[in-house]
């Protein structure tokens, strides 16, 4: 029978086993703006390349954006090679990569309020 390892021990040996990408994860602060290359869409979400991170040793970037956190809009899609801009959310330290919102940084649709009508006057009548 295989012996489980725990979740620590699995981190303790990533840490031992990839220092350099451990602390380039480490040093980063929630709310940091990062940018990079997207190295890969799946159905789960995208892979970043980020700017002077150190490779991933699995993945195609050491970013990852959550399907939710690419846009306010479904509709808006990314693409292999498109430069991107997010803002750093948490290092997840089971995967070894920076969660990333691509979102975070776009203004939020439902707090923009609707320009007024031109006929419009400031008392609201036409």
């Amino acid at each position: 029978m295989r012996e489980r390892i725990s979740p620590h021990d699995k981190w303790l040996e990533m840490v031992r086993d990839y220092p350099e990408l451990h602390a380039y994860l480490d040093g980063l602060r929630p709310g940091q703006v990062l940018s990079g290359t997207v190295a890969a869409v799946e159905n789960f979400g995208v892979f970043v390349a980020l700017d002077d991170s150190p490779p991933h040793p699995f993945y195609a970037g050491v970013g990852f954006v959550r399907v939710p956190d690419v846009s306010w809009n479904y509709d808006v899609t990314v693409e292999v090679g498109q430069r991107v801009a997010g803002e750093f959310a948490e290092y997840d330290t089971w995967q070894m990569e920076a969660r990333l919102s691509l979102k975070a940084l776009q203004p939020d649709p439902s707090l923009c309020s609707p320009k007024p009508s031109s006929t419009s006057t400031a008392n609201g009548a036409s």
